[in-house]
C-alpha cells in the first residue's frame, strides 16, 4: 500500500505473513511529521537522511541521521524529521508478544528461555552503525512477498532487548539531557 500526502511524503506499508501482527513501513520525502499518538506495539524507526526530533513520554530526544529510535509500547510520542532534501525513514511496529525472550518459536524438545517483562518506559536513541545496518537489512528482507522466515528478526530483537534492558535507568537520567546513546 502506498499513500501520498499533498506531495509531502509517500508511505508504503507491509504486513509480513510469517510474523502476524508485525507492521513494516517506509516513508520517503523531504520531511515527515505526525501528531502525538500511541501504539500498543514497540515502534522502531530509522531515518537515513534526516535528523529526527522525537517527543516521547513528555521528553524530547534527538536522533542523528542513521540512528535507531526506540519507542516502547503505550508511550505517547511524535516524530518529526526535516532536512530540506529527500530522505527515507524505515519503521517497524513489533507486537508486544514478540518482546519476551520466550516468544521466539523453539523446536520440539528444546526449552525456551525464561520469559521476561517487555521493555517499558521512555524512548531511546541507539546511534550504533551496526544496529542500524542490521535493522535496514532486516527491513528489506521482511518486505519480500510471501511467507519468509527471517532468523535475523529474532537476533535483532534480542540485541535490542539486551541493550535496552540492561542499565535501563542510564537511558534517561534525571536532570540530564534526554538524548540517549547507550
Amino acid at each position: 500500500m502506498a499513500m501520498e500526502w499533498d506531495g509531502y511524503a509517500t508511505a508504503q506499508v507491509w504486513r509480513p505473513v510469517s510474523y502476524p501482527g508485525l507492521v513494516l513501513y517506509r516513508v520517503s520525502g523531504r520531511a515527515s511529521s505526525q501528531a502525538l499518538h500511541v501504539h500498543d506495539e514497540l515502534q522502531l524507526t530509522l531515518d537515513a537522511g534526516h535528523l529526527q526530533e522525537v517527543s516521547c513520554g513528555g521528553s524530547r530526544l534527538t536522533a542523528p541521521p542513521g540512528s535507531l529510535v526506540v519507542i516502547p509500547p503505550g508511550e505517547v510520542h511524535a516524530l518529526r524529521a526535516e532536512g530540506g532534501r529527500p530522505g527515507v525513514l524505515c519503521g517497524m511496529l513489533v507486537p508486544t508478544g514478540f518482546l519476551t525472550l520466550g516468544a521466539r518459536p523453539v523446536p520440539d524438545g528444546d526449552e525456551g528461555a525464561p520469559r521476561e517483562e517487555p521493555l517499558l518506559g521512555g524512548g531511546a536513541v541507539l546511534d550504533d552503525p551496526d544496529v542500524a545496518r542490521d535493522f535496514v537489512a532486516l527491513h528489506r528482507a521482511l518486505r519480500v512477498p510471501g511467507p519468509v522466515v527471517e532468523p535475523r528478526f529474532w537476533a535483532l530483537l534480542s540485541v535490542l532487548l539486551s541493550r535496552l534492558g540492561v542499565g535501563r535507568a542510564a537511558l534517561r537520567p534525571e536532570g540530564e539531557a534526554h538524548q540517549a546513546t547507550p
